[in-house]
């Protein structure tokens, strides 16, 4: 009969294995992780408000960025990318959790993700891999990055690289808490935002110091910008924010993640002497009419004046820009970095409108920039394909061998594992009159797809459907709703349901 049990000689032929048991199970263990060093860089670079029609690269008819047209010779430039929102809020959030505004519903000025989604970011979805990094000189975007929590592990403050420093909010005892701060301080006591202040006292004694400091920053360096310093409520210098992103670059722990959101060419539009009265003479816009949804009843003349002072603050950016191009490919960062320029929305300067806080959804203020340069790629590919912001997050899991997260919404990128697409619907909302929590009732929101645009305006007594030919009409001025073509209308009912569809659940609480 055989016994099953272990005798004393057996016992210790068995111990002598177990260093090699151990030393194999660790070899085993080490063979089974990723290889990181050859894991590639992501450099995410958001200019603010950049809108792709005022770019010299994608046609305009002003040279307002030569060094960016040179950094795209040997890069992706998509020609049809798109932001999911008009205005800081909904389209960070978009580019940062690969989700619509309808998901991540951060809808409204100072708002950030809901609770449930609030760490659905990029940071989580490479956080396995990569170190990460994360700056946004737009206190609007800054709050995106409080939310990441630990998943980001370097986060710069808003205000580092600006002449003054003086948001509360962003102050280290605030860390765990700076929406919170932010609406208490910025939002209320100080009243930085629109109504009045939380505090009798309070806030004029804080504008009344901070003004002091901008008198003083303008004093010392402004002689070389006509129309003031650059503002993003703290003042700053072109120069300066570039050094600070050389420098937030020169110190990566690689493999990285980074995330740089810049505020030029967000207005106040302060272009450099250099610069200014560049495009004073020759190319002039089309004159267009006042859209009946128009806010700011701008006159051609006033709008047309704001678009100059824009491109020619564009320009002066560009050129300090180049140093922050000619750092990458000078420390050999080109080399193993997917580097990313892109925007959070565009700009619009016609139809009575200046800006982006506007419930209008036109080319100019939803068509952005997307230019990736991969180690791989050394000569420049256009692709025009339609594509959106919230294909940016799943295209940067799959480029770094990290699972697509589940959350994502968008598709990979063509030629960066993505098909070419022809027939996908590109959408655009603005819903910053709803609660989060709500259905979205007061909107505007478009439906792009083959060169057509639909869009349906909701708000404040005015409902209408706009449908435009971008092929024939990309300056949008022919409507062709009125005539209801089939096209128009199939794309109509495919809005309406989309609507339908992200409100039901709202509809049932």
């Amino acid at each position: 009969m055989t016994s099953n049990k272990l005798s004393r000689r057996d016992f210790l032929k068995l111990s002598s294995l177990a260093p090699l048991a151990w030393a194999t199970k660790s070899l085993i263990s080490w063979l089974d992780q990723p290889d990181l060093s050859a894991q590639p860089n992501i450099i995410i670079l958001v200019f603010d408000a950049l809108s792709a029609n005022h770019l010299s690269l994608y046609g305009y008819p002003r040279e307002t960025t030569p060094n960016i047209d040179r950094f795209a010779e040997n890069a992706l430039v998509f020609h049809n990318h798109y932001s999911t929102a008009s205005f800081t809020v909904p389209g960070t959030a978009s580019l940062l959790t690969g989700t619509y505004p309808w998901t991540h519903r951060a809808l409204s000025l100072g708002a950030g993700i809901t609770p449930a989604n609030e760490e659905n970011q990029i940071f989580s979805a490479l956080a396995s891999s990569h170190t990460s990094l994360g700056y946004a000189q737009n206190k609007y975007a800054d709050i995106f990055l409080y939310q990441a929590g630990d998943y980001l592990q370097t986060h710069i403050r808003n205000g580092q690289y600006n002449l003054q420093d003086n948001l509360v909010y962003s102050r280290p005892i605030f860390k765990k808490d700076a929406r919170i701060a932010f609406s208490s301080f910025e939002d209320n006591i100080f009243q930085l935002g629109l109504g009045y202040d939380g505090s009798l006292f309070g806030g004029p004694l804080y504008r009344l110091g901070t003004y002091y400091e901008r008198l003083r920053s303008q004093n010392a360096f402004g002689e070389n910008y006509p129309r003031g310093l650059p503002d993003s409520t703290e003042l700053f210098i072109l120069n300066d924010l570039v050094d600070g992103a050389i420098e937030m670059l020169s110190g990566l722990k690689t493999p990285a993640l980074t995330y740089l959101h810049f505020f030029p060419p967000h207005d106040p539009y302060r272009p450099e002497e250099a610069f200014f009265g560049k495009f004073k003479k020759g190319w002039q816009p089309e004159k267009k009419p006042i859209h009946p949804l128009a806010e700011g009843k701008k006159s051609f003349g006033e709008s047309n004046s704001s678009r100059r002072f824009y491109d020619e603050y564009l320009a002066s950016w560009d050129f300090h820009v180049s140093r922050l191009f000619e750092y990458l490919r000078t420390s050999g960062l080109l080399d193993n970095s997917y580097v990313i320029i892109t925007s959070d929305h565009g700009e619009l300067f016609e139809r009575g409108e200046t800006g982006h806080m506007t419930p209008l959804i036109f080319e100019p203020l939803i068509h952005v920039p997307l230019i990736i340069s991969s180690p791989e790629n050394k000569t420049r590919k256009d692709i025009h394909t339609y594509t959106s912001s919230v294909d940016i997050l799943p295209t940067v899991a799959r480029l770094t061998a990290n699972p697509i997260p589940a959350w994502a919404e968008g598709e990979l990128l063509p030629e960066l594992g993505g098909m070419h697409n022809s027939s996908r619907g590109i959408f655009t909302m603005d819903a910053k009159g709803n609660s989060a929590f709500e259905p979205l009732k007061k909107i505007s929101m478009s439906l792009t797809r083959e060169n057509y645009r639909i869009t349906y305006y909701r708000y404040s007594g005015y409902e209408n459907f706009e449908f435009y030919n971008l092929t024939d009409d990309l300056e949008e001025l022919h409507d062709l709703y009125p005539l209801k073509p089939k096209l128009a209308l199939d794309m109509k009912a495919e809005l309406l349901q989309k609507l339908a569809d992200v409100n039901r659940p709202y509809n049932q609480k």
